[in-house]
């Protein structure tokens, strides 16, 4: 996650209503393309808070597993129960 730097980010302030619930400013609800009802996440790391959706986190998390390296994974899984099949002839 980065770092948090106020100066180069927008910067807002919401209150808590009863029963602790967060009220979000409306720039907060656009950059995060929600509406009533929908679901957030609260990312909590290193006493630091961060502010998501299921949708945006699932997009950030395949993106970390993606690499490049050349190989073709479903070629390599074919190959390997070929070989096992041959072994078990």
């Amino acid at each position: 996650m980065s770092e948090l730097n106020p100066s180069a980010q927008e910067v807002y302030s919401g209150s808590l209503g009863p029963k602790f619930r967060a009220i979000l400013p409306k720039p907060v609800r656009e950059a995060l393309a929600v509406k009533e009802g929908d679901t957030l996440l609260y990312l909590v790391q290193n006493g630091e808070v961060i502010l998501t959706t299921r949708n945006r986190l699932a997009r950030q998390l395949a993106g970390s597993f993606r690499r490049d390296d050349g190989r073709n994974l479903t070629d390599e899984l074919i190959a390997e129960r070929r070989a096992e099949a041959e072994r078990d002839l």
